[in-house]
């Protein structure tokens, strides 16, 4: 497609790289020479120095043949502007970036065919976050009572390890709730059938009711009762974690009720170097082998930590196996993740 963009501050140039990523054709429009010449410099795309709301420049910029004309410059009396011309021009696709809610209304009026509002956006990803730290991204749909949205599966849960088939059977999971896709370890993302099996610890990507998230949210990342190990005995282990010493008791508890407790046999491999770290492993009893790439090679004895890549999803940095017979509580990297969202220290 042949698309127009107007402003190339942070947000247009991002949006352009991604544009000509894609292979899509895009010419620039910014007030700014150094701006637009390092974009060229850049990107290689046709850029032009002047004012978007200047009928010449647009002429120069070949508006009339645009697919799409994208409005993203930093003040919303240019933007409008823009989209009037866009409009006035024939281009049949105009996107408006809105900064002031109050401009909902003269945007429509002016035929901007899609209006993205910064502030809905920015406070929706904040809420999200507030409300429901399990979830990595959220995307409302329509007036925003359906959302799409990833979130980790507890390795506890009552769906891990049953065909989605079953799941969406079962009396106490919310109706009205749709899986999409997983992501498998690979890094790939398969859609999700009725006979495709949710694995504990993966990702899933779902729609559902804004107001069936709580509950939803609840049975995905919370632990089944039968799950071997108690929450007592998990949270017992992780009160001896140096670094989560201050987390609040409910965040701890929380934490405690999404992980599982595992008996590994000595020489047992839990997790080889340079593999994604889903997991964070708590030692109970016994000892655990890391060894480095280099050649290094340490045993930690309970009671001990490692595997604390999973804070950050980096991959492994070491091969970890069993020394002695080991008991471990395992945490999963997200929900450890959502605990240093609610306790910030935690990162110091």
């Amino acid at each position: 497609m042949y698309i127009v963009v107007a402003g190339a501050g942070h947000m247009g140039t991002h949006l352009v790289s991604r544009l000509v990523a894609a292979g899509h054709e895009t010419v620039v429009i910014d007030v700014d020479r150094t701006v637009t010449e390092r974009l060229y410099a850049d990107q290689g795309v046709v850029v032009f120095t002047g004012s978007a709301t200047d009928v010449t420049v647009l002429d120069q910029a070949a508006i009339k043949r645009a697919d799409v004309a994208v409005a993203m410059t930093g003040r919303d009396a240019d933007n409008l502007a823009f989209c009037l011309l866009a409009r006035y021009y024939g281009v049949p696709r105009v996107l408006a970036r809105m900064l002031n809610p109050q401009y909902q209304v003269p945007y429509q009026l002016v035929g901007a065919t899609k209006i993205h509002s910064e502030a809905d956006i920015l406070v929706e990803s904040f809420l999200t976050s507030i409300e429901y730290p399990e979830i990595g991204a959220l995307m409302p749909v329509g007036k925003g009572d359906i959302v799409v949205f990833d979130v980790s599966v507890a390795p506890g849960s009552p769906i891990a390890g049953r065909p989605v088939a079953d799941v969406v059977k079962r009396e106490d999971f919310p109706r009205g709730c749709l899986f999409i896709a997983t992501e498998l370890p690979s890094g790939e993302v398969q859609v999700i059938e009725g006979n495709t099996v949710i694995r504990g610890g993966s990702r899933v990507i779902m729609a559902a009711h804004r107001p069936d998230l709580p509950r939803l949210l609840g049975y995905l990342t919370s632990a089944d009762k039968k799950a071997s190990g108690s929450p007592a005995e998990a949270l017992q282990a992780l009160g001896q974690v140096a670094f989560l010493s201050g987390v609040a008791q409910a965040d701890l508890a929380n934490l405690a009720s999404g992980a599982r407790i595992e008996t590994r046999r000595r020489g047992e491999e839990i997790y080889r170097a340079t593999e994604g770290s889903e997991h964070f492993y708590v030692l109970r009893s016994g000892a655990v082998e890391l060894a480095a790439a280099d050649g290094a090679r340490v045993v930690l004895p309970a009671p001990a930590f490692f595997g604390e890549e999973a804070l950050t999803g980096e991959p492994r940095t070491d091969t970890a196996r069993v020394h002695e017979p080991a008991e471990l509580v395992v945490v999963a990297g997200t929900a450890l993740r959502a605990t240093v969202l609610r306790n910030p220290f935690l990162a110091l």
